[in-house]
């Protein structure tokens, strides 16, 4: 999405929030809500999918639902996109893309009228899919795999403040573990970079610095 197009949605979402939002009592009123979060992803580990590939976004929108006061679960969904830059693989425009899907549990602890803190876990499953590949003429293709599913576990936290009725914008940070190998050697970057076989160690990890959207309804019944 453009930047002036989504500046015209936040303005929309500001004008036409809804009810008051101030959270009371330290409890959030609000028993659902939609959350969405845009981040710059670093690769942290492995080392081979980190020398090859610098993130260009993670998207991610979930729905939320109150089960306790504080508590929530929700599903989610991610989207996110990886490029080899010319500072890494010079001349190649090679990109991985990511889609997943997963199950959120976390907590919201209001931190006073306006603001609201959160952490939470989400446990996913998607796949990778490679493409833009560069191999030479007469290779081999038997070895050749662009597409990989695996499985990952998200750690996050951040900080929201309601700025009109039920919307509300703040800044998360999050850490990604996952159990996928990458192996440069099947997608043939080896022929445009040099690696070691210590370069192959580990899984896919990754940091993810952005801000998110909260936009919440169904307010809960007054006992």
């Amino acid at each position: 999405m453009r930047a002036w197009k989504f500046s015209l949605f936040i303005v929309f979402l500001l004008r036409f929030g809804g009810a008051s939002a101030q959270i009371r009592e330290g409890v959030n009123p609000f028993l659902m809500s939609i959350r969405g979060t845009a981040t710059v992803p670093h690769p942290v580990t492995n080392k081979a999918f980190r020398r090859s590939f610098t993130g260009i976004y993670d998207a991610t929108v979930s729905c939320d639902y109150q089960v306790f006061p504080g508590a929530i679960i929700g599903a989610m969904y991610r989207n996110n996109l990886w490029k080899t830059p010319d500072n890494k693989i010079p001349g190649l425009n090679t990109y991985a893309q990511s889609n997943n899907f997963g199950l959120r549990i976390g907590y919201d602890f209001p931190i006073n009228e306006t603001a609201v803190g959160f952490f939470g876990l989400t446990a996913e499953q998607g796949y990778y899919h490679f493409y833009g590949l560069s191999i030479n003429e007469g290779t081999d293709l038997t070895e050749l795999k662009t597409k990989y599913a695996y499985h990952a576990l998200e750690g996050e936290g951040g900080v929201y403040f309601y700025t009109e009725g039920n919307f509300a914008i703040g800044l998360n940070a999050s850490y990604l573990f996952s159990n996928f190998k990458f192996n440069p050697y099947r997608l043939f970057l080896n022929q445009h970079k040099a690696y070691i076989a210590s370069d192959l160690n580990g899984t896919v990890s990754q940091l993810n610095v952005g801000f998110c959207v909260v936009f919440s309804f169904l307010k809960k019944k007054k006992k």
